[in-house]
Order: C-alpha cells, then sequence, then structure tokens
C-alpha cells in the first residue's frame, strides 16, 4: 500500500493503552556485543517475555548518539521498553565507532556521507546475527531516528535480509552517486516544521520507494519540529508509536 498521510493533533486518538504491555519488559536493558566486520558492536538488549520466538528491532540513533547533549537516551529506553512489551525484542544499536564520535565533537565535515557505506554494513551484519539467535523468528526491521533513518534509507536497499524499516525524520541517502534498487516496507515519520531535516527530504523518500514499486507510507504532523518520536505520552509520538506497532505487527508477525 502507498499511502501519505497528513495527521492533525487535536483528532489524533490517544494511543496510551497500547503502551500497557511495557511492564513486561525487562526494567533494565542488558548490555550486549555483537559481532560485526568492521568491529564488535554494542548494544543495549530489551527482551520481550516468553519463551515463543520472536521478531527484532535495531533502533539506530540520531547524530548526536543516544541521548547527546540533551541527555534523552532515557526516552529512547522508554521506547525500546515498549517495543519489547509488544513482543518484540529491541536492541538499541551504538554503531559510531570511537573515531566517529570523536569526529562528531570535532564537527569534521562529511562524517555521515563518508562513513554511510560502513555503517550499512554494519546494520547488514547486525541484521545477521540477530536472525540467528534462538529466540528470533528470522524477522528483523530498523527503527531509525535523524541520522539513523537517513542510514535506514541507505542500508534498507543494500540488504534483503533487512525486512521492514521506519524512519523517523530521515530521507534518501545523501552519499553520492546512491541510487536505491529496491527497498522492504517503509514507515516514515516528519514534522512539517522541522528545521533540521526538512520533510521535502522524508517526502522524496516516499516518493522514491513508491516509484520503486515498494509498500510504503508517509505521515507527517503540524507543527511539530525534529526530534519527536522518542517523546512518548505527546501526541505525535503516541500516535507515531501507534502507526508503528501495527506496521511492525504486520510486516513482522504476518499479524
Amino acid at each position: 500500500m502507498n499511502l501519505i498521510g497528513r495527521i492533525a493533533l487535536p483528532l489524533v486518538i490517544a494511543a496510551s493503552f497500547l503502551f500497557i504491555g511495557a511492564a513486561l519488559a525487562a526494567d533494565q536493558p542488558r548490555e550486549m556485543t555483537l559481532s560485526a566486520t568492521e568491529r564488535p558492536v554494542k548494544v543495549e538488549f530489551f527482551a520481550a517475555s516468553g519463551t515463543a520466538k520472536r521478531p527484532s528491532v535495531l533502533m539506530l540513533h540520531g547524530g548526536q548518539g543516544w541521548g547527546g547533549a540533551e541527555g534523552r537516551i532515557e526516552d529512547f529506553r522508554h521506547y525500546a521498553r515498549e517495543l519489547a512489551g509488544h513482543g518484540f525484542d529491541a536492541y538499541m544499536v551504538y554503531y559510531y565507532s570511537d573515531q566517529d564520535m570523536a569526529d562528531r565533537k570535532a564537527n569534521a565535515p562529511m562524517v555521515s556521507i563518508r562513513r554511510f557505506p560502513a555503517w550499512a554494513k554494519l546494520v547488514s551484519d547486525l541484521t545477521a546475527d540477530v536472525k540467528k539467535l534462538a529466540s528470533s523468528n528470522g524477522k528483523v526491521a530498523l527503527v531509525g531516528f535523524s541520522n539513523g533513518g537517513n542510514l535506514s534509507a541507505h542500508a534498507t536497499p543494500l540488504d534483503p535480509n533487512i525486512d521492514a524499516a521506519v524512519v523517523y525524520y530521515g530521507g534518501v541517502s545523501r552519499v553520492p552517486d546512491f541510487a536505491a534498487k529496491r527497498f522492504p516496507p517503509l514507515l516514515i515519520f516528519h514534522g512539517e516544521a522541522d528545521t533540521r531535516e526538512p520533510i521535502e527530504r522524508g517526502i522524496k523518500l516516499f516518493e522514491t520507494a513508491k516509484a520503486l514499486g515498494g509498500p510504503v507510507e508517509f505521515h507527517s504532523y503540524p507543527g511539530i519540529n525534529h526530534g519527536f518520536g522518542q517523546n512518548l505520552g505527546t501526541p505525535a509520538a503516541d500516535d507515531a508509536f501507534a502507526r508503528t506497532i501495527s506496521f511492525l505487527e504486520k510486516n513482522l508477525k504476518g499479524e
């Protein structure tokens, strides 16, 4: 299905009822190291409850890493716990290397453009890793925020092993001469007042995926700026999360 929707926040139905499952998820994440070609990668793992096989979600951070100067890491952990509460093993991926972090702090130019191919390979390696786990049902999705959304748009066309992706305020890859040939099912969210990643980039991603024939949805939020997705308990974030759960249920669980 190809769908573009504009969400009027006063009409958004509260999605808080969806969050009751999170109580079943572990309070504290378990730090793990997964293997990748470039280097071992740290993740924070939030396990879904029960013994049944279940899908996995790799969460990809924005340009400042998990939290950054705003200290938002607990908001992202809350988001991961909610995913786990709904039956998805959630992994917060620390895909930046030490050098990436140093380059970011130094405002080195072109870091993302230069590093996207290596990060995409890293994400593919982690996807293969988690699919091999005994708890996995063999399905993996990406949920990327900002730079992580851009990375999702770069990584998914390259790896058919990635089953779906949710892109928060990201867009088409900025890597020169990169041209996607395919996309898995995509769900894209953008604030219409985004001053960091203009909404036109998200629309371009929607149009590109639609032209390639992939199932894609785009939802925008009037008056909303960048970085709203992890702020559960606010109307835009709750609406996006409710849509995310429905999307992941359909594409990772077949429901």
